[in-house]
């Protein structure tokens, strides 16, 4: 049977590499057999080390401050963890140097998970330099499993699909959720590699119809740690995801990552910083482009089952509060969202609300009638699509050139077939025609089209 000593040590070590549930489990058996051990001040640090991963804080904070004034210095790591999920960054620092002082004293096990720590709070100090001044119109408490389906996006901004939802039934198991583009010929999601880690992985529909076999993202995007929760814009160069890698400041952070058009290479991704992300999970931005809103949500508020999605009107230049504003941690943290409104505009964002409201989400999708490229990886796919009725006749002119072209190309085609077998004069003589016919359709294709996109002001 294990001493006190032992269970407590086992425990300690369970904490240190993140395993807080089992490090309860220990401690809880422990206690069963000796009633005793919960007055131990040890025992009220690694329960309260507990707690705080619950997110039971104010449990936590009382159960470690008594294990520190008992003399358990290992309660001040966690203590350091507390100030900095409260944005006492400065208390935070002490702590952790408190602690870093005893184990090297001590020669004891916590200095990688101490550093680790450290880390994260430079990431934060530096974003909490430069926090984004955004308006806030909305906050929902959603439930975790499936908050993204409550997104209200229009179709231009594809969809998010659970993992049922998605064409790739061999890869649901694995997957959080999806992400689709309008066209549904391009997904993204997270799926696990061969040790567990979440890693973007990306999909696209092949001419057959059939989605080719994922591939996974390159590693600059994946480094570090998970990364998951992907959105990408309908540009199809610019990609928000979540990533708990080397660049964030505690659990799953924000990132913007751009892609370049012609070699489809990912650039250095960069964590979007405050107030979207913070020493919690942060996650699953979606922007909708036609109505100038975003979305993200947050575990910050610790609502047990639910999180908080934030509703926010998306800024065309990012502009930060004075990095000496009074009230920069609350809103760097949203203590009060509202406290982010121009009131001379309530009356806006209401309107921004109802509008957003009533995005039909289930609709059916637009039929595609024909593939039209304006740039960037976005194409025209039915007629509403025009801007401009000259653009949109010049379209219907373009389709129906096309038909006649199809069909002197396949009465081409037909003689290529029969002259083998069939060489008289007359048959070379309408091959030799229709060869010509088709290089002046082919000419005129291309005149219609290019007036379609002067027409509708596309650049090609």
């Amino acid at each position: 049977m294990l001493s006190f000593a032992d269970v407590i040590d086992d425990a300690r070590q369970l904490l240190l590499e993140g395993d807080y549930w089992q490090a309860r489990k220990v401690l809880d058996k422990a206690a069963a057999s000796n009633s005793k051990i919960k007055s131990s001040p040890q025992y009220s640090y690694i329960l309260g080390a507990c707690e705080l991963e619950d997110g039971n804080l104010e449990e936590a904070k009382k159960l470690l401050s008594e294990a520190k004034k008992r003399g358990v210095k290992d309660a001040n790591l966690y203590l350091g963890r507390l100030a900095f999920l409260n944005y006492d960054f400065d208390t935070a620092s002490d702590l952790y140097g408190e602690f870093k002082e005893y184990v090297d004293k001590a020669k004891r096990n916590g200095a990688e998970t101490v550093r680790e720590f450290e880390r994260q709070l430079v990431s934060a100090e530096n974003a909490l330099g430069r926090v984004e001044e955004i308006v806030i119109i909305d906050s929902l408490a959603l439930p975790s499993d499936k908050f993204f389906k409550y997104y209200k996006l229009p179709a231009s901004a594809g969809k998010l699909l659970l993992p049922e939802e998605m064409p790739l039934k061999e890869h649901q198991g694995g997957a959080v959720m999806a992400y689709i583009n309008e066209g549904k010929d391009f997904m993204m999601w997270g799926e696990p590699d061969s040790i567990g880690n979440a890693r973007l992985v990306e999909s696209v529909k092949l001419l057959d119809g059939s989605w080719q076999e994922p591939t996974e993202t390159p590693s600059i995007l994946n480094k570090g740690g998970y990364a998951d929760f992907p959105f990408m814009m309908p540009d199809g160069v610019t990609l928000y995801y979540a990533s708990t890698g080397n660049d964030s400041m505690g659990g799953y952070d924000i990132f913007v990552a751009s892609r370049d058009a012609t070699t489809g290479e990912y650039l250095q991704p960069l964590n979007v910083g405050m107030p979207f992300n913070s020493p919690y999970d942060d996650y699953m931005l979606a922007i909708d482009e036609e109505n100038g809103v975003g979305w993200w949500a947050t575990d910050r508020n610790r609502l047990g089952d639910n999180v908080t999605v934030y509703v926010y009107l998306v800024n065309e230049l990012r502009k930060n509060y004075d990095a000496d504003d009074e009230n920069l941690v609350e809103m760097a943290r949203l203590t009060n969202y509202k406290a982010t409104w121009k009131q001379d505009e309530v009356a806006k964002y209401e309107d921004m609300l109802s509008q957003i409201d009533d995005i039909d989400t289930n609709a059916e999708d637009a039929p595609v009638e024909f593939m039209l490229p304006v740039g960037k990886g976005n194409y025209y796919t039915n007629f509403d699509n025009f801007k401009s009725r000259e653009a949109k006749k010049a379209m219907k002119d373009y389709l129906a050139a096309v038909k006649e072209a199809e069909i002197t190309d396949k009465k081409l085609q037909e003689l290529y077939r029969r002259y083998p077998l069939n060489k008289a004069d007359n048959v070379k003589q309408d091959i030799i025609r229709l060869e010509k016919e088709i290089e002046q359709q082919r000419k005129t294709l291309i005149s219609k089209r290019s007036e379609v996109y002067r027409l509708e002001n596309i650049s090609k």
